[in-house]
């Protein structure tokens, strides 16, 4: 004959084969998967009839408002004495006038070493001041070389001052 202890766990067992033994435990339904009962778990939006809706014309705002208030930028002003002269030379009119007599006098250097006496050093200095300095460059070099002399480039010769020495 069984002991108390093995009926009791017989009739342990025979519970939990009624309520479906050891059955693997199903999962539930999970989104968009079809439900293991009838009905549907998740189901989508039910077409309705739309109603036509009537068009306004709605006003947009070029741009969005910014809610934080706007900090306000320092500038400097740098004043023109702090600038100093250098700068001055290097900007405007000016700018050019040094820009083409400081090439025009570079170049005539240049031609006085390499081809001295020759006829076309002032056109070269003065060509050299034109692609510098512009036309005010050129015409400030011209103005302060004493103008163009192209007498000795057509076989004339250039007419220098003569000067007489006495004792």
């Amino acid at each position: 004959m069984a002991s108390a202890k093995q009926l009791a766990a017989r009739k342990k067992f025979a519970r939990i084969m009624k309520s479906g033994g050891f059955k693997k435990k199903k999962k539930g339904t999970t989104k968009g998967q079809v439900r293991k009962t009838a009905r549907r778990a998740f189901e989508g939006k039910r077409k309705t009839t739309t109603k036509r809706r009537i068009t306004k014309t709605i006003k947009r705002r070029s741009a969005p408002r910014k809610t934080m208030a706007r900090r306000r930028t320092i500038t400097r002003r740098v004043s023109r004495k702090g600038r100093g002269i250098g700068s001055s030379l290097k900007t405007g009119v000016i700018g050019d006038v040094v820009k083409g007599i400081g090439a025009g006098s570079l170049v005539s250097l240049v031609m006085s070493r390499v081809a001295p006496n020759s006829s076309i050093t002032p056109i070269a200095s003065t060509g050299a001041a034109f692609l510098t300095g512009g036309i005010v460059g050129g015409a400030a070099n011209l103005i302060l070389s004493g103008g163009l002399s192209l007498g000795g480039i057509f076989g004339g010769s250039a007419s220098a001052p003569v000067q007489e020495m006495s004792v």
